[in-house]
């Protein structure tokens, strides 16, 4: 697919631009120089076309010594500049041309792609008259954008369409097809490097120091003939300690930010991908971020990651075999026993294939449907076995059952106190339910209601 990168110094406002591009918060935005660390992805269509925007760290060309984080972003950012077809370079109206945006400029036409000249911050038609400076850098007609007030967004996005190859015609059933799984861990669980090995790609930045990933850095595989979005977010620390990083309060007003995008991120993926660190078992907040998953009915995968220090003798706490882990993992997440656990490496790469395979089945899985004949021959065999348990002494009686809903599957149960069904009896319905239907990795709703007046 056709894809374009916004490109310019810290600060410049493409963040802020790509949230206006793609039409949602998506990207951070701070006024905190180096926010933006990792390369960002998102489709965008408009009118009969469709393109993959990038957002980019901004380019310092002076890398101060001794940043390995920078170090590793701008490394990172040299390598993904080379699969661009078109770039947008972002002029700060604010600054004016620097010294930085010229050799900026320059150390992008290596690539021999064209490249677009965009403004921001001219917030209003008096600004203009600040674009004429910038035709010195010699990349054509400048385009006044304000990012912050949508200000000549549109007009952007036509001129992206004329520039987009025809053979990335919008296509609809595609489209529907996008699965979009987000990656989801406490920090250093080694999610980013779990991504590049999913994708078989260098793509993003690997670091043992906490905090690395910030934004929810979004990259699209094909697979099977399907779409898959992957959602790579910033480690997710206990509540209490979100944002209260000590003596660094930006740092700390970052993780705030990054915080509110994985929980946004969870509320609109299809299937999240837990990663788990085998060296400290399952711990505390683990479950936290699994209850929040659960919470949402999104699909789940537990992928145990760095399984390689099992074989090196790393895993110190005797639960170092498949067979042990698995029996600590299901007693730990036994509220989520519908979960796939998957031991991956993502130093040698072992089992990684399997978790695609597995986010396939799921997605699957959440959009099957049951005929309402099928599930009423069931209902009939269980209450032959076990009568509906009431909260009190009303004599609860189911009438029928309907799917009245996938992604996540949900079952409608009709009798005449919905409202006095036991608990346990809901639980048992759902177990009879996946006794009889495969749903692997994903929650179903159990819903009791009135059952309706003739």
């Amino acid at each position: 697919m056709f894809k374009v990168a916004l490109i310019g110094k810290p600060n410049a406002g493409k963040s802020s631009l790509f949230n206006a591009l793609i039409k949602k918060r998506k990207a951070i935005t701070t006024n905190i120089p180096g926010t933006t660390r990792d390369w960002n992805e998102e489709a965008v269509s408009f009118d009969d076309f469709e393109f993959i925007l990038a957002d980019t760290a901004g380019i310092e060309l002076k890398v101060p010594e001794g940043d390995t984080l920078k170090e590793k972003s701008h490394e990172k950012l040299e390598k993904n500049l080379k699969t661009v077809d078109l770039f947008i370079f972002v002029g700060d109206r604010e600054t004016g041309i620097t010294g930085e945006d010229t050799k900026i400029i320059r150390n992008i036409r290596k690539y021999g792609k064209e490249i677009l000249l965009v403004v921001n911050k001219i917030d209003n038609p008096r600004n203009e008259a600040n674009l004429a400076e910038f035709y010195k850098l010699g990349v054509g007609e400048p385009l006044g954008v304000s990012a912050e007030h949508k200000r000549n967004i549109s007009i952007l996005l036509e001129l992206l369409a004329n520039k987009v190859e025809p053979c990335t015609r919008f296509n609809l059933e595609n489209i529907t097809e996008e699965i979009k799984v987000a990656i989801l861990g406490r920090p250093n669980v080694g999610k980013s490097s779990f991504l590049n090995k999913l994708i078989k790609e260098e793509k993003f930045i690997v670091s043992d120091i906490p905090g690395t990933t910030r934004d929810v850095n979004s990259t699209y595989v094909e697979h099977e003939g399907r779409i898959i979005n992957f959602l790579d977010t910033a480690g997710l620390r206990r509540r209490g300690k979100i944002g209260k990083v000590p003596g660094k309060s930006r740092e700390g007003l970052i993780e705030k930010f990054s915080a509110q995008r994985v929980k946004e991120t969870l509320t609109d993926c299809d299937i999240a991908l837990l990663v788990i660190d085998p060296k400290e078992r399952i711990t505390a907040q683990d479950l936290h971020i699994a209850g929040y998953i659960k919470d949402e009915y999104k699909g789940i995968i537990v992928v145990v990651n760095k399984w390689d220090l099992a074989k090196e003798g790393e895993l110190t706490h005797g639960f170092d075999t498949v067979e042990r882990f698995s029996r600590l993992a299901q007693h730990k997440f036994d509220f989520l026993p519908y979960a796939p656990i998957v031991f991956v490496s993502s130093l040698t790469g072992k089992n990684v294939p399997k978790v695609l395979d597995l986010i396939m089945e799921i997605k699957e899985r959440r959009g099957q449907k049951i005929s309402t004949s099928e599930l009423n021959k069931l209902l009939m065999e269980t209450m032959t076995k076990k009568m509906p348990v009431s909260i009190d002494k009303h004599q609860v009686n189911v009438k029928y059952v309907t799917q009245t809903g996938i992604n996540p599957p949900e079952f409608t149960f009709f009798a005449n106190y919905p409202e006095k069904v036991h608990f346990s009896y809901r639980r048992f319905l759902e177990n009879r339910i996946r006794e009889k239907w495969d749903f692997t990795g994903t929650p179903i709703k159990i819903v009791f209601k009135a059952k309706s007046k003739q």
